[in-house]
């Protein structure tokens, strides 16, 4: 049903609705679980809807496990003290969990939201927070971080910057660096219109228009066959797992595990 109203009604009115009813669906056990776990901070209501789903449980539980799961993936890669940076951070889902797994760590955390950085300079300490633009560049140095973490992030990029975004995480990574990305793939692809399908076979890509640049309304998804010749251009694929065959890897979507080629 949601599928169906989300293609009759304006998306920014869809977006409103799919809030407010988060809203009313998670309020109790929300107030609930911040009783049990005052220490624990969430931003306001819209920006934890935006970046993930509005309820808190899952937010924490769901987010430790997803950084569990991605450091068990990229350890073995990866310097005893790496420089890390998780790309698209939002509220730290997955940012305040890192810590914990790699106390030795140099943590950077980016995010295009400036009130989402300023709660999390506030509320998680120990990491360093940057704003970054919708555009390239991100405002590191060449070749700083031995690992980029990109959870969701090329999921809601336009189109026409996907090439930009993934020469810039080139830029960024040293040599044999690693990025761990993921992409709207085939279990989402599946869910398109017939148009939107051939679109995608046609040209590798397809994006949903939205007015805010990374909302979570303009979604984008990628052929993988297209997407990984266009990513061997610049890394090796270490590791691809195909979210409609492996839906409990990264949330049904695809994940690449990629190494940047030696310069």
């Amino acid at each position: 049903m949601l599928n169906r109203l989300k293609k009759i009604i304006p998306l920014s009115l869809f977006d409103q609705l799919i809030f407010r009813w988060q809203q009313l669906q998670y309020g109790y056990s929300n107030f609930q679980y911040r009783k049990k776990h005052p220490g624990i901070a969430f931003p306001d209501d819209y920006t934890l809807y935006e970046s993930y789903v509005l309820d808190y449980q899952k937010f924490i539980e769901d987010g430790e496990l997803t950084t569990h799961e991605i450091w068990e993936s990229v350890q073995q890669y990866l310097p005893n003290s790496p420089t890390i940076l998780d790309w698209g951070c939002g509220p730290s889902r997955i940012t305040r969990h890192l810590q914990k797994l790699t106390p030795s760590a140099n943590i950077f955390a980016s995010d295009p939201n400036i009130d989402t950085i300023v709660w999390n300079q506030k509320h998680i300490p120990g990491v360093h927070f940057k704003v970054q633009e919708a555009y390239p560049p991100l405002p590191f140095e060449d070749a700083y971080f031995d690992l980029v973490i990109g959870f969701s992030v090329l999921t809601h990029i336009a189109s026409d910057d996907q090439q930009k975004w993934i020469d810039e995480l080139n830029r960024i990574t040293k040599s044999n660096g690693i990025i761990w990305i993921t992409t709207h793939g085939n279990h989402f692809i599946k869910k398109l219109s017939k148009q939107q399908q051939q679109q995608i076979k046609s040209e590798g890509i397809y994006h949903t228009p939205f007015a805010k640049k990374g909302h979570r309304m303009m979604s984008t998804y990628h052929l993988p066959e297209k997407l990984g010749m266009l990513l061997k251009e610049k890394f090796e694929i270490l590791e691809y797992w195909d979210g409609e065959q492996h839906p409990n890897k990264a949330g049904k979507q695809d994940l690449w595990i990629l190494r940047k080629k030696k310069v």
